[in-house]
Formats: structure tokens, C-alpha cells, sequence
């Protein structure tokens, strides 16, 4: 609709409006008026379209580019058929990803053949993440960019990715070593329900 498209269209900057962006997460406004890029990493497994529907309308035209890597086998070395690669027409799922963004949006995904028959479930993980590096490098990536990591069921809401692209943030400051500049997002954790909420444990 009209009202939806119009809190989309956020893109603009307005010092009053991003100071007090800032301010809601404690972060300081130097009057900045270019947004920082942001690139997106991360795996698809086995989340629905509709997940990554919604994820895309939440980050819609935010992200200079999204990079997903798809494996054939899990973290377990369990075989998994891929679900945005045919080798004999072209992917509906793909094309549908494509759409989901925002046409500001480089949307991508590259696809990792597993030929490890050892090493620990994450190793796998770390290896194909080195794939999302690669698209960042290749689309550009510079040092004022920032990398958000995660899952392809995990996102920001709109209104902080809007924040980091904006405000003065300590970690992305210049002459922090390589691991200091992050920020780290942590939730609750509930159990198929809200109402079934686990106390004293955070995912991050």
C-alpha cells in the first residue's frame, strides 16, 4: 500500500530525526549525512520463503548487498538437496529471493559442495562464511562498510540497521583492532510460544 511504501522510503537523512534515532541506543550523532553501506552474510538452510519474505520487507532497499551461501549437506554432514540451484531450468526459489530485498539490493547466492568427510560441525560453517567475504570483496566491500553476520532467520529491526548506518558508534572508529569493531545482538529465547519464555538465557 501507499503507507507501507512511504515507511520504506526512509532513506533520506534528517539530522533532528537521526539524532534522535541515535540517542534511543545510547549512541551519539556527529551530524553525519551519508549512511554507511551495510553487506549482509549468512546461510540458507532450510527456512521457508516466507521467512526470508519477511526478512527481506524488514531490510528492504537497507543493505548494499546480501549474500547467502546454500551447502549440500548440513553442519552433520547430513545430504541436503539444494533449494535455489537447477541444473536444468532456471530456480524459481532464486528468482524469487531476487524480489525479495529491494531493487537497491545486491542479492546473491553461491553454493558450497562439501567434500569433507571429517572435522568438527562448525568448521563447516566457518568455511562457507569465507564465501560471503568473497561476494563482500567483489561487490566492493571498503573500510567504512559494515558486515552484519547471522542467520537467515535473524535480522535488526529496521529502525537500528538505520542507526548503524548513521551514528557515531565507538566500534566503528578507526585503529580498533580486528576484533574489537562489532556490536553483538542478543534475544530472549522462547519455546514455540512467547508465553513458554526461558528465563536467564540469551541467544546471541
Amino acid at each position: 500500500t501507499e503507507e507501507q511504501q512511504k515507511l520504506l522510503d526512509d532513506e533520506e537523512v534528517v539530522p533532528e530525526k537521526e539524532k534522535e534515532r541515535c540517542a534511543n541506543y545510547k549512541f551519539a550523532y556527529d551530524g553525519r549525512t551519508t549512511r554507511r553501506r551495510l553487506f549482509l552474510g549468512t546461510l540458507l538452510a532450510d527456512d521457508s520463503m516466507e521467512i526470508l519474505q519477511a526478512v527481506g520487507l524488514e531490510m528492504f532497499n537497507i543493505f548494499h548487498t546480501v549474500s547467502f551461501i546454500e551447502s549440500n549437506v548440513t553442519h552433520s554432514l547430513s545430504p541436503r538437496k539444494m533449494r535455489f540451484y537447477d541444473s536444468e531450468k532456471p530456480s524459481q526459489n532464486l528468482y524469487q529471493i531476487y524480489q525479495y530485498f529491494g531493487p537497491k539490493t545486491k542479492v546473491s547466492v553461491d553454493y558450497y559442495s562439501n567434500h569433507m568427510k571429517g572435522g568438527y560441525n562448525l568448521l563447516r560453517d566457518f568455511i562457507q562464511r569465507e564465501g560471503n567475504n568473497y561476494r563482500w570483496a567483489f561487490n566492493g566491500m571498503k573500510e567504512d562498510d559494515v558486515a552484519v553476520v547471522g542467520d537467515t532467520d535473524e535480522t535488526f529491526t529496521r529502525d537500528f540497521l538505520r542507526a548503524l548506518q548513521i551514528c557515531d558508534i565507538p566500534q566503528f572508529k578507526p585503529g580498533n583492532d580486528c576484533r574489537f569493531p562489532k556490536i553483538r545482538a542478543s534475544a530472549g529465547v522462547f519455546e514455540s510460544t512467547p508465553e513458554c519464555y526461558t528465563k536467564n538465557r540469551r541467544w546471541q
